[in-house]
Order: structure tokens, then sequence, then C-alpha cells
């Protein structure tokens, strides 16, 4: 491990399996063993051997291992590319890197309701204009 385990308030080391957890940690903590439960943390860091199963809320996580089930987060996502999600997955902001994969329902805070509005009329006037075209398609076939 390139970091030192000094540098996080909680740390579960490669040969480690801790199942049935239930963590609150307000700081960060690096997963490079196996953790299923519910985990409340600050700043996630799972590394390339890491597998962390469950419910997993926070501010930010760096994910270069596994993450199964639910993930939760206020702020920044990376997925390195040996990263591996599969579940609910729920960010503020995202970053992946080439080879990194996500699998489940996918969701963000679209932000400001300035941003949202926006989209909204696009997207009816997207709506509109497909049903204009759809009406002379049917003056032909019909």
């Amino acid at each position: 491990m390139a970091d030192s385990d000094s540098e996080y308030e909680f740390y579960v080391g490669a040969q480690t399996h801790l199942e049935g957890a239930s963590l609150a940690i307000d700081g960060t903590a690096r997963i490079d063993g196996k953790i299923v439960g519910k985990v409340a943390v600050k700043h996630l860091i799972v590394g390339p051997g890491g597998v962390v199963q469950g419910d997993i809320s926070g501010e930010t996580a760096k994910i270069e291992g596994t993450v199964e089930d639910s993930l939760q987060l206020s702020g920044k996502l990376t997925v390195c590319s040996s990263g591996r999600i599969r579940g609910k997955i729920q960010y503020g902001s995202l970053e992946t890197m080439e080879g990194a994969k996500l699998v489940g329902e996918i969701s963000t805070d679209w932000g400001s309701d300035e941003n949202r509005d926006v989209i909204s009329d696009r997207l009816a006037s997207f709506t509109a204009a497909v049903d204009e075209d759809g009406d002379d398609d049917d003056e032909l076939t019909g």
C-alpha cells in the first residue's frame, strides 16, 4: 500500500473481513479488505482489492475496488479504472476513469431549479417536434 494507514481514521487491511458491521466514521476510511454492513463515512477510499457490501453513505468516495448494494454521496464519486460499483448509486458529481464499471440505478442532483426549467423547456420543444413529425407520417401511411 502506497499510503500510510495512519492517514485514516479507520483502516481495514487486505486480510481483514468484517461482517455485520455498522460503522459511523467522522473522517476518512480506507478499505483494502472486506466489509459487509452499514457504513457512514465522510470520505471513503476502497482500495484495488477492497470490497464493501451494504449501505454506504458519505460525502466523497474514491473506488478502486468493488462496492455493492447502495452508495449515497453528497459530493464527488471517483471511480478508477479498476473500480466496480453495482446497485443504487447517488452522487453530487462524478468522475470515471476508462475501464470503470457502474451497474444499477444511477442518479444525481440536477442542482438549481433554473437548470431543471431549461431542460424541461427543451424536452417539451423536442416532444412537440416529434409529435408533429409523427402526424405527418400518419397522413402518408393512412
